[in-house]
């Protein structure tokens, strides 16, 4: 009795083992017709700005604050001064509308992080470059 119930066991198995198979056969046939890539494939992705890299590409200093090191002020040598306090998520220009565009030093108070020093200008090679 106990031999009819294993092969009785195994032959189920076997028989649903197969439907199985047939099943996953079916659907890949199906999902060779679709293309790999569709419009729908990117549906979850948004577009957003990453920072300082649409201004420009040259980094020239950055400055994290000890206390905060997901806080982070970047001198960019075509762009200005730029902060992030989400450790490069999002940034926010803190150098707007001041005379001077390229900046090569960045350096924070040790007293008081919000106090930042810029330098500006680029030593590129030995020459000044920017203003």
């Amino acid at each position: 009795m106990r031999i009819l119930k294993i092969l009785v066991g195994c032959a189920v198995a076997l028989g649903l083992g197969n439907a199985a198979i047939a099943q996953d056969d079916k659907d890949e046939e199906k999902d060779k017709d679709k293309p790999a890539l569709s419009s729908s494939t990117f549906n979850a992705f948004q577009l957003r700005n990453i920072g300082p890299a649409f201004m420009s590409g040259r980094i020239g200093d950055i400055a994290i604050v000890q206390d905060d090191p997901a806080t982070w002020y970047v001198g960019v040598a075509s762009g200005g001064v730029w902060k992030t306090e989400n450790a490069g998520t999002t940034w926010k220009s803190t150098f707007e509308g001041r005379g001077a565009y390229s900046i090569g030093t960045v350096a924070l108070d040790p007293n008081d992080p919000n106090r930042v020093y810029v330098g500006t200008g680029e030593n590129n090679g030995g020459r000044h470059i920017g203003y």
